[in-house]
C-alpha cells in the first residue's frame, strides 16, 4: 500500500512537470491603436502641418487621413496618399494648407484591414489662419539693479587769454581846456556914496527914539 501511495505521487509529479510542453501558447493580440495626437480639437493650423499619431490594427491593410469642411463633414478628400505600413507614435502625414481658404475643418484617419473592415478617430473644429498674423510673444523684462554712481574730479576751468582787435579806427586825442583869467574885474554891489546919508538918517532915528522914551518915562512920573 505505502508503494502504490510513492508511485502515484511521482506519476503526478511527471504529469506536473510535462504538462506545459503538450499546451499552446496563444498569440499576443495586437493592440488597436487609430489616434491623432497633434494637431488638436480647437487648434489653430498654417502653412505645412505635421500629422502625429499611430494607426495600427490586427490583419492591417493600409491607413489614409483625409479632411473634410466644416465640424460634420459630408465629403472627405485624402491627404497625400494610402499607406500599407502601420504607425506608432509617429507622422502619420503633413497637410499643406496653404491651398486651402482660411476656416473651420475636420480630420479623419482610417486603419482599413484586408478583410474591409476598418477603425477610424477624428478632430474636429481645426481652423486653418494663414491670412492671420502670427502673434508676436511680448518681450520679458528683466529689472536690473540701479549702477552705483561714481564719484568723478571736476575740472578745474582754466583760464584763457582772449585778445580782441579793434574793428574800428582808434579816435585822437582830447585837448586839455586851457584857464584864463578875466581881462576886468567886476565892480562891487556897495556905494561909498550912500554912507553919509545913511549914517545922518540913523541920527536922525535915533534921536526920536530918545525924545519918545523920555515923553514916557515923564508921563509916569507923573501919574
Amino acid at each position: 500500500m505505502r508503494g502504490r501511495t510513492i508511485g502515484l505521487l511521482v506519476g503526478i509529479l511527471f504529469g506536473i512537470l510535462l504538462a506545459p510542453s503538450f499546451t499552446r501558447a496563444e498569440p499576443v493580440r495586437q493592440q488597436v491603436r487609430v489616434q491623432i495626437t497633434s494637431p488638436e480639437m480647437n487648434s489653430e493650423v498654417r502653412g505645412l502641418v505635421a500629422i502625429m499619431g499611430s494607426a495600427s490594427i490586427p490583419d492591417f491593410q493600409f491607413y489614409k487621413v483625409e479632411f473634410g469642411v466644416g465640424p460634420n463633414p459630408a465629403q472627405w478628400a485624402v491627404i497625400g496618399s494610402l499607406h500599407d505600413k502601420p504607425v506608432i507614435n509617429g507622422q502619420l502625414e503633413v497637410w499643406d494648407t496653404t491651398k486651402l481658404p482660411d476656416g473651420v475643418y475636420t480630420l479623419r484617419l482610417q486603419a482599413v484591414k484586408k478583410d474591409g473592415n476598418y477603425e477610424e478617430f477624428y478632430v474636429r473644429q481645426i481652423a486653418i489662419v494663414n491670412t492671420k498674423p502670427t502673434p508676436t510673444p511680448s518681450p520679458t523684462i528683466t529689472p536690473t539693479k540701479p549702477a552705483t554712481p561714481t564719484r568723478r574730479a571736476t575740472p578745474k576751468a582754466t583760464a584763457t587769454l582772449q585778445i580782441i582787435a579793434p574793428t574800428a579806427a582808434l579816435a585822437g586825442p582830447t585837448p586839455t581846456p586851457t584857464l584864463s583869467r578875466p581881462s576886468q574885474r567886476a565892480p562891487l554891489p556897495i556905494d561909498p556914496r550912500s554912507w553919509g546919508q545913511a549914517f545922518c538918517l540913523g541920527g536922525i532915528t535915533m534921536g526920536v527914539v530918545f525924545v519918545l522914551l523920555g515923553i514916557v518915562f515923564g508921563i509916569r512920573r507923573l501919574l
